[in-house]
């Protein structure tokens, strides 16, 4: 499917108006030295060439040896004159023309498929809240540490493609980029030889390097059980687990389940935020913030309160969820299965029957656990947060159960998933 050739047509447009007019000229450049390039003047009628040397080639050839000029350059000197009229195109030309001179000048015979996946990758890459992902996790049963998760990036295309080839016609591609390893699959099965596959047919994962944990779509149930069984051949793996975390944003995910060990107050040991040298005698003061100023970015309406109030509220969110940014979690379900009491310690009451209060509470915003943190410094909230609130951002889940300690009765008992 590498070679296949995609002609222009309005959802090969589609695709690529999606990006910026700056992004699709660097990526015509990158295209110059990796997929082939039509020679304007080659396959064309006469007027079709003199159409296109006036609209693409400009003042920089005589009226009447325009094509003869073009078509004398070596290859590597025709790259250099299209590499020349992008970039000038930068800040003379609009995104139509760019669109334009992709389809119908550079590349007129069509966008290879792996062109139109480095577009789509692209674009998905910069725009991955627009998918809802969800966490995966290999299981290696007792298999020995050694052949866990370590899979050469380059290698992950062609052993794929290998192992989905007997099930249906495909396309696969990645893309790597820092930790992550991005890996497309386009089903083609059912189409025309020049017919792009539709958004619903096409797969994506994201992988972790050297981690058991990749993120996933939603996939179709009829490729879903081929798609499995190539991820488990590919890594080497027993089962594929659904891990109970889904989220728009992979960094946030990557973090929950790559460093959950190492959120809330000591992320600053992982992010290297601690006092190299603390013998020496010159001490810092922090500096306490207003939490009106950070949290509502200075917009109040009522007067500041006592320092002092402020100082020990900022001390408990500190403890609980450390100096930095929390991970974006977009929802989170929580099953309290606790006694009613309108004492947040006193578990008797409710005791006495021993029957529970179901109660299921659900929190969604753009980040819950920055926003839980926030609770506590502006007043909202009372310190000390139940447990299972302050330990969000090392849980990994997006689904927590909590349920009396059945040997203490003042203790809770918390499950995720």
């Amino acid at each position: 499917m590498d070679n296949a050739l995609f002609p222009d047509s309005l959802m090969l447009r589609r695709i690529i108006n999606r990006h910026t007019k700056d992004a699709l000229i660097d990526t015509a450049l990158r295209w110059i030295n990796l997929y082939p390039i039509t020679r304007i003047g080659g396959e064309h009628s006469d007027e079709d060439d003199n159409d296109n040397e006036d609209e693409y080639t400009g003042p920089l050839l005589d009226s009447e040896d325009r094509k003869a000029c073009v078509w004398s350059m070596s290859l590597d000197e025709y790259k250099r004159h299209v590499a020349t009229r992008y970039e000038n195109m930068r800040d003379s030309s609009t995104k139509k023309t760019i669109v334009d001179r992709i389809l119908g000048a550079d590349w007129n015979t069509g966008l290879s498929s792996r062109q139109i996946a480095d577009l789509d990758l692209a674009y998905y890459s910069q725009h991955a809240s627009l998918k809802n992902w969800k966490a995966l996790k290999l299981d290696y049963g007792n298999q020995s540490a050694s052949i866990k998760a370590h899979v050469d990036p380059a290698k992950i295309e062609r052993a794929f493609s290998h192992y989905l080839g007997p099930y249906f016609k495909h396309h696969v591609q990645i893309m790597q980029e820092k930790e992550m390893v991005w890996i497309r699959i386009s089903i083609h099965d059912g189409l025309a030889p020049n017919g792009l596959p539709a958004p619903t047919t096409i797969v994506y994962f994201i992988w972790f390097i050297n981690s058991e944990y990749l993120l996933g779509v939603t996939i179709k149930v009829e490729w879903r059980e081929f798609i499995m069984e190539a991820l488990l051949r590919l890594f080497k793996a027993s089962e594929i687990d659904e891990w109970p975390l889904t989220g728009k944003s992979p960094t946030s995910l990557a973090e929950l389940l790559l460093y959950k060990d190492s959120q809330g107050p000591h992320s600053r040991y992982r992010l290297n935020q601690v006092d190299e040298n603390p013998l020496s005698g010159s001490i810092k003061k922090r500096k306490l913030e207003d939490p009106f100023d950070k949290y509502t970015k200075g917009r109040r309406d009522i007067r500041a309160e006592d320092m002092d109030k402020i100082a020990t509220r900022d001390r408990f969110v500190a403890a609980d969820f450390g100096p930095n940014a929390q991970p974006s979690l977009q929802r989170v379900d929580i099953q309290l299965n606790v006694p009613y009491t309108t004492e947040a310690k006193n578990f008797s009451l409710g005791r006495m029957t021993r029957q529970p209060f179901p109660i299921k509470v659900i929190i969604e915003g753009s980040n819950v656990i920055e926003g839980i943190k926030s609770l506590i410094p502006l007043g909202v909230a009372k310190n000390p947060m139940p447990k299972f609130l302050t330990e969000l951002h090392s849980m990994a889940t997006n689904t927590i159960i909590v349920d009396l300690d059945e040997e203490n009765d003042n203790k809770q008992c918390i499950t995720t998933g």
